[in-house]
């Protein structure tokens, strides 16, 4: 049954991507990856923590995706892109928090052992908010790190650079939160 389902949401990927082949942008296969990475953890039961840190990783992509698009039609204002990133990530954390899957901050509070990791229950800081923060700032810097390249050098170190950055920081934040969950 996961076979099926891996495979169906590959499938879903590449069509994702071919759709978009006139894009050299890095984004469309960034935000494809952390799609088919929240669908796959949510599937296998992964915990809440680790599914947040791809949730952070998809507002990135789309925000960064999104700017790209913005920069090619000649759009262009101060702070475009900090702007694209906190309203993707309000557009997705509100709705998730009113519809519950984000915990209450007083439920988390009352009970941080079930929902907090790294004693952050304390402040009322839900796991899956914690993982979409984590993963929103590093995946960003990664990004950033990778266009910080490429303006020193002139060019990217190796094809997929970025995508490849993003690969690296959500492998590591999964792993430290996985090791500090288990």
């Amino acid at each position: 049954m996961i076979e099926k389902k891996f495979f169906i949401g590959i499938f879903f990927v590449l069509i994702i991507v071919n759709l978009f082949p006139l894009i050299s942008a890095h984004c469309p296969l960034c935000t494809a990856g952390a799609v088919g990475g929240i669908g796959i953890a949510r599937y296998l039961g992964v915990d809440d923590s680790i599914v947040g840190i791809f949730i952070g990783a998809f507002i990135v992509s789309t925000a960064l995706w999104f700017n790209k698009w913005l920069l090619k039609k000649g759009k262009n204002f101060p702070l475009q892109e900090t702007i694209l990133m906190i309203a993707s990530f309000l557009l997705l954390v509100i709705p998730l928090y009113t519809a519950g899957i984000i915990t209450d901050f007083e439920m988390v509070k009352s009970m941080p052992e079930h929902h907090s990791v790294l004693g952050m229950g304390i402040y009322g800081i839900d796991k899956l908010f914690l993982g979409i923060i984590v993963g929103s700032i590093f995946v960003w810097m990664a990004f950033t790190f990778s266009d910080a390249i490429k303006r020193k050098r002139g060019s990217i170190l190796w094809p997929y650079q970025g995508i490849s950055f993003m690969f690296i920081t959500l492998v590591v934040l999964s792993l430290m939160f996985w090791f500090i969950t288990k």
